[in-house]
């Protein structure tokens, strides 16, 4: 009877060789073992391209030092302004850098050294308006908390030289809080 069951059961469950598989159901490939030809011809996995901070220059250490500082856009007590676009661009080393993101003007240097991508990053849009370049990188990153304490005004868009820069941050910039001066 034991013979009958066996037959039965095996009649009944196809042998591995006849199972349809698919890429869920198939077990992985062992890696290659190192030092064979398998091995050798597999391309190497290339590395994030990110930069390294410097101990101490990491996410909690700039929510802290954000934390602890009192005046880090170093507006020494005057309010929020608006700023025209030819003052900006004045500011554009790395000691003094301000930018425009979304119609905001920061003050950019103090959290240039705890950027994740590294100050070389930043660089090229210091004194310019850099939200296209923000919004293709960190689109989804609200900036505020993490600049906020940055901030020094608004971009003035109302008056504007021929220049074709300016054209660009008018368009950039149309959607600004009215009632600041």
């Amino acid at each position: 009877m034991s013979s009958d069951a066996s037959s039965s059961s095996s009649s009944l469950l196809p042998d591995v060789e006849e199972r349809n598989m698919n890429d869920t159901t198939m077990p992985m490939p062992p890696p290659p073992a190192r030092g064979t030809a398998a091995a050798a011809t597999k391309a190497p996995a290339q590395p994030r391209q990110k930069k390294g901070l410097r101990k101490g220059f990491g996410l909690s250490d700039w929510n802290r030092l954000v934390r602890v500082s009192k005046d880090l856009a170093q507006r020494r007590g005057q309010g929020l302004r608006r700023i025209r676009m030819d003052e900006i661009r004045q500011h554009a080393s790395v000691h003094d850098g301000w930018i425009v993101l979304k119609g905001k003007v920061y003050f950019i240097s103090p959290y240039m050294a705890y950027h994740p991508g590294g100050e070389a990053i930043l660089k090229p849009v210091l004194g310019k308006d850099a939200t296209a370049v923000f919004d293709k990188y960190h689109r989804w990153i609200n900036e505020e908390p993490l600049i906020g304490s940055l901030l020094l005004g608004y971009l003035d868009t109302s008056r504007y030289d021929d220049d074709e820069d300016d054209e660009e941050e008018r368009k950039k910039s149309s959607y600004l809080p009215t009632g600041i001066k």
